[in-house]
């Protein structure tokens, strides 16, 4: 181990240069817990453990042998003195020596045993009339109290003898707390069993002094009370006790813990913590001043006597500070259970250390080795260091910056469940991109999980990016701990670069513990470029501060919490993140004039910027993109789709013609008007002109002019296309000569994602399906919800699938013949099924509510049967068709037992009865592939109410009688027949399970390799972990590993 400065030793509990030869030194601390917010977290973590072997012991306090046993082998004897004298003779040797054996149970008479270091008569109690004052004596092997001088002066004859006319230090005042201990108002404390000495608390006017010393198994401490009349004599006394009592441990070389006490500890530290991995711990005895937990009775007397028959040790682990009572079972228990207080490390927020006193609030070592990069500023509000800053220790390679470190200690520290976590370097703007993962055993992170995230990430400059995805941050939402805080907000960058003003300060002071938190990112961190909120706060908005000083929710005022940190960090120009996602969080009026003001008046700063699903209205549309105008020159990311309001197509151009750096432009369902002219030039038309280098655009729901067309299939030629990944232009009143235009364009096998779906393409040309059948298609295609006007062009589409090369995913959700398909269409289909070698993904899906009446013209069921021998399609999704209606799903079952190149299979929404989807369990028993079969409540629901329909036409029959329908009976009957079919729905469902299961367990299926856009358009939460896209490359944890 290091060597650690003195300052850190002395916030350790331990005596600067005597650490190593003194272990135990620390032990003689009184533990006190001094704040509301400590003091709270103890009260509900306060935990009882099981009985205790230790404390189930019967425990006895042995009294020392008395000085009367041996009185034959004093060298000489003094004759007792009838008269008290006030006098004490020096002792003639103080110089301690090593104890005999015995000398650790009783106070020898030879040698040391005679050595008496200070002496001194005690008073009685003004309440306790005794003819004789009681007398100490301090020696180097215990502490004597004695019923009277004579009787110490017959012990240690050195003592100066009754009568004498010397001087002594003013008188003390003894109050015993025991009862019963020693004979004869007689008590021998042993030094080494000392577990410390302090000034006395009380209300009394005398100066007090406490001694607390164990019973030799440690399991019960005892307590001598005495009282000063001067402040200096108890200085003295407490002085000379204190360091006889360093003396005498360091000469027996003993641990401060008895091996049994420690073990107990350790093992209930194991047993309520499953991932408890710490190597070493390190047991102390302490002396709490005050209760530490909330009392169990509203007694007086508990309160009084609380530390009465009991014992205290405060242990260290890695991560945690337990405190461990044990208490003496009374007469009528076998044996009282220890409780035991777990507290966090990291979640200290003041030490109080008063050497003199033998007093720390909650005193361990600094935190250096649990948060390495906070920096050192934020441990001294903690921590009384001292003189240079320390050396912090690098962080290993696999901690990222210390993150793993220190969110493993808030996560023992708040005492909550791991979290779900990844790292992502590739396909992300910023990587290393940090990514919470939602949880998979709860339905979301409690506020103490989504804490440690956030508190270890703080000051973390590994990560370049942050992503919440999809996390609730509901539960810290309007939430407030300002009253029990003790630590202040970050103000400060870890390297001092960047703080608030004092006015800024105060907000943050003032606010919520997400916006604090939200400050702490941005502020703490100068790494961090990109942090992605969506969907973290999908409710209804909440009142913003910004924009009403009470925060009273004012329509005018409700806002997104997330976004006033956001506008209060770019506004003050502290912090590097430039690019932020907020898809899904509903944004109120306050949001969006906070972020256009901070966009107009900063401008040309903006990276990325999304805000896709926020339900904005039309005015706040147009005011954000008088902000994002501002922003033309430096944009790269922009996504406003799918929100309620739209924009007017002529004042987007004006800032889109000029936004050259675009590479991301989602403006789906946002824009609205015709317009002259193109919607922007992404190609070049002059030498100066830098053209676009677009990778995704988005025109969805907007009836695109010839002009705006013409330019997306003049840059598509270009070199700088060769980016392009997805151009979706769904619903955008395509005819089929335009997708002819664009299909030619693109070429054969371009890797692209296009999306033509909603559209007519039917119209003025078909020519684009000659295309498909000639390979001039790209890799992933959508054809949703294309009407076909006539039966044979629809054919002429799947034969011209079926002998394509280059489409590799296929997307035709709803599309369809117009009619009930024919038997040479279910052919076709067959042949798609059976002959096409390209496809990989492939959605055949009804759409619900608009195509029902196409669902079994198809011929589904029956043209499945092709599948059999196709051994290169993937995945498959034939949702909303009925097929369940069709009574016979042996074909669909029949493919299921012997497809061999299926790995994932949906068939939901198809209408099958309890006892078709038990056929189709029992033939998915015989796959061996398939790892994913997802299941749906609503097919549950549907069979049971399908049972109930048939079970009331039967009711309903003409043949039965009145008496027979209303009676109760068949009311009872039809209850328990539902519910014997839910239940017999949910142990197929459980059988299919088990399949998956078994198929993912199958080592045979891991070198199983998809595509991450097809992983994505499955959307199954379901997935096995092993399943990594081919083009994403991560790393995986759970909070306390990666792999």
């Amino acid at each position: 181990m290091d060597p650690k400065p003195a300052p850190q030793r002395i916030a350790e509990g331990r005596e600067p240069l005597k650490s190593q030869r003194r272990p135990s030194f620390s032990a003689m601390k009184a533990l006190r817990l001094r704040s509301l917010s400590i003091t709270s977290q103890i009260s509900s973590s306060s935990e009882t453990d099981p009985p205790s072997p230790i404390t189930s012991r019967r425990r006895t306090l042995t009294r020392n042998r008395t000085f009367e046993a041996l009185r034959e082998d004093l060298i000489r004897r003094r004759s007792k003195s009838s008269a008290e004298d006030n006098t004490e003779r020096e002792s003639t040797s103080t110089r301690p020596t090593s104890p005999s054996g015995a000398g650790s149970r009783c106070t020898s008479i030879s040698g040391d045993s005679l050595a008496v270091i200070k002496s001194g008569p005690l008073q009685p109690e003004t309440s306790i009339l005794k003819s004789k004052k009681e007398f100490l004596v301090l020696t180097p092997v215990a502490l004597v109290k004695l019923k009277s001088r004579s009787a110490a002066f017959e012990r240690f004859p050195q003592i100066s003898p009754p009568g004498s006319a010397v001087d002594i230090p003013s008188p003390v005042d003894s109050a015993n707390s025991l009862k019963g201990f020693g004979t004869g108002g007689e008590i021998n404390i042993p030094l080494e069993r000392i577990v410390s000495v302090f000034n006395d608390e009380g209300i009394r006017q005398s100066f007090g002094m406490e001694i607390w010393w164990s019973d030799p198994k440690g399991v019960v401490f005892s307590c001598l009370q005495l009282d000063f009349s001067l402040p200096d004599d108890r200085a003295e006394w407490l002085k000379q006790i204190r360091h006889a009592a360093k003396i005498r441990v360091k000469s027996l070389l003993q641990e401060p813990v008895q091996c049994d006490i420690r073990l107990e500890i350790r093992q209930m530290l194991e047993a309520k913590q499953a991932r408890y991995n710490d190597t070493e711990i390190e047991v102390y005895p302490v002396i709490p001043r005050r209760p530490y937990t909330r009392p169990r009775t509203n007694s007086g007397e508990n309160k009084k006597r609380w530390r009465d028959n009991s014992s205290f040790y405060v242990a260290f682990t890695r991560n945690l500070c337990v405190l461990v009572h044990f208490t003496k079972p009374s007469a009528s228990q076998k044996a009282n259970p220890p409780s035991i207080v777990r507290l966090g490390l990291v979640t200290l927020s003041k030490v109080n250390v008063m050497l003199n006193d033998e007093r720390f609030d909650l005193v361990f070592r600094t935190d250096t080795y649990l948060k390495p990069a906070w920096p050192l500023w934020t441990r001294r509000e903690v921590f009384p260091v001292d003189g240079e800053a320390q050396q912090i220790p690098l962080p290993n390679g696999e901690d990222y910056g210390g993150f793993r470190t220190t969110l493993e200690a808030f996560i023992e520290g708040y005492n909550c469940a791991a979290v779900e976590w990844t790292i992502q370097w590739k396909n992300v703007q910023h990587p290393p991109q940090f990514c919470l993962v939602p949880p998979k055993e709860q339905s979301k992170y409690t506020a103490h999980q989504l804490l440690a995230v956030f508190r270890a990430l703080r000051f973390n400059d590994f990560f370049k990016s942050l992503s919440f995805r999809d996390i609730d941050f509901s539960c810290l939402s309007g939430t407030l701990d300002n009253t029990a805080r003790l630590e202040s907000t970050v103000w400060l960058s870890r390297t001092g670069k960047r703080s608030l003003t004092r006015a800024e300060f105060e907000l943050v002071e003032n606010s919520s513990v997400l916006f604090q938190e939200m400050v702490a990112l941005f502020v703490g961190s100068e790494s961090v470029r990109h942090i992605d909120l969506s969907s973290v706060l999908n409710g209804e908005p909440i009142a913003s501060p910004f924009s009403n000083g009470d925060c009273i929710p004012t329509p005018a005022s409700r806002g997104c919490e997330v976004v006033p940190p956001v506008v209060l960090v770019w506004k003050s120009l502290q912090t590097r993140c430039n690019s932020i996602t907020l898809n899904g969080n509903p944004l109120g009026v306050s949001d969006i004039a906070g972020l256009s003001r901070v966009l107009q008046n900063r401008t040309d700063f903006l990276k990325t910027f999304s805000v896709s699903r926020c339900r904005l209205d039309e005015d706040a549309l147009v005011l954000l993109w008088e902000g994002l105008h501002e922003q033309r020159s430096t944009i790269e990311m922009l996504d406003v789709s799918h929100n309620s309001g739209r924009i007017e197509a002529e004042k987007a151009a004006e800032t889109l013609n000029d936004a050259c750096k675009l590479r991301h432009l989602n403006l789906a369902y946002s824009i609205k008007g015709n317009l002259n002219g193109p919607l922007f030039r992404p190609w070049r038309t002059t030498s100066s002109f830098e053209p676009w280098h677009l990778e995704e655009l988005d025109l969805s729901g907007w009836k695109v002019n010839f002009d705006t067309l013409c330019g997306i299939m003049k840059f598509v030629e270009l070199d700088e296309s060769r980016n392009l990944r997805r151009l979706a232009l769904t619903n955008c009143g395509l005819s089929g000569e335009m997708a002819t235009g664009i299909l030619c364009r693109l070429g054969a096998g371009r890797d692209i994602h296009l999306l033509l779906s909603e559209n007519p393409l039917e119209v003025e040309s078909t020519d684009w399906i000659d295309l498909i059948h000639g390979n001039e298609a790209p890799r992933m295609v959508h054809l949703d919800m294309v009407e076909f006007q006539h039966e044979s062009n629809f054919n002429r589409l799947l034969k011209a699938l079926t002998y394509n090369k280059t489409i590799e995913f296929l997307s035709m959700v709803g599309t369809g013949p117009p009619n009930r398909a024919s038997s040479k269409t279910s052919g076709l289909l067959s042949r798609l099924f059976e002959l096409n070698s390209t496809l990989r993904f492939l959605d055949l899906s009804g759409y619900s509510g608009k195509l029902e009446d196409a669902h079994l013209g198809w011929g589904l069921a029956g043209a499945m049967g092709g599948l059999k021998q196709n051994t290169t399609l993937r995945q498959l999704r034939v949702r909303n068709h009925d097929i369940g209606a069709g009574e016979d799903v042996s074909e669909l079952c029949r493919v299921l037992a012997a497809n061999k190149g299926l790995a994932m299979f949906d068939c939901q929404h198809n209408n099958f009865n309890h006892h078709q989807f038990r056929t189709i369990v029992n033939a998915l028993n015989f796959n061996q592939r398939i790892i994913s079969f997802p299941l749906a409540a609503i097919d549950r629901e549907y069979a049971v109410q399908k049972e109930k329909s048939l079970f009331l036409k039967h009711q309903s029959q003409p043949n039965k009688t009145f008496q027979a329908k209303i009676l109760k009976s068949a009311e009872g009957r039809l209850n328990v027949l539902l519910k014997w079919v839910g239940t017999y729905w949910e142990s197929e469902a459980e059988k299919a399970r088990e399949v998956l299961e078994r198929n993912r367990n199958n080592p045979a299926n891991h070198a199983l390799e998809l595509k991450k856009e097809y992983l994505d358009a499955w959307e199954d939460t379901n997935l096995p972990s092993w399943l990594v896209p081919t083009t994403i490359s991560g790393e995986k944890g759970n909070g306390s590993s990666n792999s």
